[in-house]
């Protein structure tokens, strides 16, 4: 998968580790959605941040397992048999090794919203 972001007046940081970081989110909604549905990805931005979302419109995480989801190694109720439970953590240390935050929003049947905010280089 090739995934290319430019975000205007953002120049701190690593590019390819956040890239990584989108990458994981996106590859996440891609295999846990539901077959034929969709991926949206957005982005915006303010004075002090950026913020990039990845939404599914799949199954969605039950809302016992939603603190769990970043731990390493951790595979949801309704994981797919392929990967270990790295993405997500993989993701989450990247956005705090910028000085960001990650999370993510989801109920049963209405799919996952997973974001992440940077701050902007001052």
């Amino acid at each position: 998968m090739h995934c290319g972001v430019m975000v205007t007046g953002y120049n701190h940081g690593d590019w390819e580790r956040l890239l990584r970081a989108l990458r994981n989110l996106v590859t996440n909604a891609l295999k846990h959605g539901r077959p034929g549905g969709r991926v949206r990805v957005e982005a915006s931005g303010s004075e002090r941040e950026v913020e990039v979302a990845v939404t599914d419109d799949g199954p969605g995480i039950p809302p016992e397992e939603l603190p769990r989801v970043f731990d390493r190694f951790y595979r949801g109720s309704n994981a797919k048999p392929e990967g270990v439970g790295l993405g997500l953590a993989i993701a989450k240390s990247i956005v705090e090794a910028h000085g960001g935050r990650i999370w993510v929003e989801s109920s049963p049947g209405k799919g996952s919203r997973f974001a992440f905010s940077v701050p902007r280089a001052s």
